[in-house]
């Protein structure tokens, strides 16, 4: 082995280590930096006595609309299937202003384009907040008792 040779090697290993180490590094912060602000974590969204005995209370905030029936509590979300823009909570249901899709109060699609319902969410009662579980669709609704 040349001088050179040698040098080169005494010099190139430990910068490749340190490189090495410094972007593992890199890469770990950002893993758990996604894991933090992940959309499948529970929110927050008010307090159940805020909340109609009957109705439907959207928190475009949270892209979530709370539907009230009696001590039962549901949560839809408020993104449209076919795109994914807010849908506004209106008096028969739900309307997409970015393509004129329709749907029930209860989330069903009434007219397209969109293809399927809104998407219903995971929805618990916590020391007197309703939280949501953003991220997560369900098959079918969930509902559970205001007390």
């Amino acid at each position: 082995m040349t001088r050179r040779q040698w040098l080169f090697r005494a010099i190139s290993m430990p910068a490749l280590a340190v490189a090495g180490a410094a972007l593992g590094g890199i890469f770990a912060q950002v893993w758990l930096a996604a894991g933090r602000f992940s959309s499948r974590h529970w929110s927050d969204v008010t307090a159940v006595d805020s909340l109609p005995e009957q109705g439907t209370s959207a928190f475009p905030g949270q892209r979530v609309a709370l539907l009230c029936r009696g001590e039962d509590i549901g949560a839809l979300s408020l993104e449209c299937p076919h795109l994914g823009c807010l849908v506004n909570a209106v008096d028969q249901g739900f309307f997409c202003p970015c393509h004129g899709s329709e749907f029930a109060s209860s989330g069903k699609v009434l007219s397209g384009p969109a293809s399927r319902d809104l998407d219903w969410l995971p929805v618990r009662i916590q020391n007197g907040r309703v939280w949501i579980q953003g991220g997560t669709r369900l098959d079918s609704p969930l509902w559970v008792k205001r007390g």
